[in-house]
């Protein structure tokens, strides 16, 4: 008597045994080698979200790459060049330093001279000399580059220079106006002689100085360089 036809289970043929769906060390079939199981992959984040951190790492910081040679910002080596600091000097204004100069020089010698008529003594015929007078014009002359351009030694120099000028051209000047007053008795203005017979008034004035003149001369552009160390320093 014949047995009935026993179904076979789906998924293998005779006498295999039934395949576990996903299993480790399923067998592979036409001898292929057996695949290994997949580590399980992260969910993506989600567009326009910040990536989460893990536990217990901080985040990577970048780190800043060297700048090759001849790169902007590069310098031999290939380290970043150093940032240049900025210049601490003090500002500078040099045309209305030498204007401010050049004016006093001009004021300082027309007051001088009336300064220097003022001192002259008729009886002796002789000037009384104040040595702070050159110390005034020195300091006036060269108050204009000591403050508007400091620590600027070519100006100081130009000043007590200028500062010398004016002690001169204000003893010239006062020595005319002494010789339009007392020598010719107001026809000549001292102008006048000051322009058309200065061979002769130089003259005149180097035959009355004496040597502490000359020394109350240097005491004007001495005083010029000393306001405008005085100023450098305390900047």
């Amino acid at each position: 008597m014949s047995q009935p036809w026993q179904q076979q289970p789906d998924g293998g043929g005779y006498g295999q045994q039934p395949q576990q769906p996903g299993g480790y060390g399923q067998p592979n079939p036409y001898g292929q080698p057996p695949q290994q199981p997949q580590p399980p992959q992260q969910p993506q984040q989600p567009y326009g979200q910040p990536p989460q951190q893990g536990y217990g790492y901080p985040p990577a910081q970048p780190q800043p790459q060297p700048q090759p040679y001849g790169a902007p910002g590069g310098a031999p080596g290939g380290w970043p060049a150093p940032t240049p600091t900025p210049s601490g000097g003090p500002p500078q204004n040099v045309a209305l330093a030498i204007a401010a100069a050049v004016g006093a020089t001009l004021v300082m010698a027309i007051i001088y001279a009336f300064i220097y008529d003022a001192m002259f003594d008729e009886n002796t015929g002789e000037v009384s000399q104040i040595s702070y007078v050159s110390l005034a014009i020195g300091a006036a002359v060269g108050a204009g580059p000591a403050f508007l351009a400091k620590r600027n030694i070519p100006l100081q120099i130009v000043a007590a220079v200028l500062a010398l000028v004016a002690a001169v051209f204000g003893e010239l000047y006062g020595t005319a106006m002494i010789v339009s007053e007392y020598m010719t008795g107001g026809e000549w203005s001292a102008f006048k002689i000051f322009t058309e017979e200065f061979g002769n008034l130089w003259d005149m004035w180097q035959e009355t100085n004496e040597a502490v003149n000359y020394i109350f001369l240097a005491l004007a552009p001495a005083a010029a360089i000393g306001i405008g160390q005085a100023v450098a320093r305390r900047s």
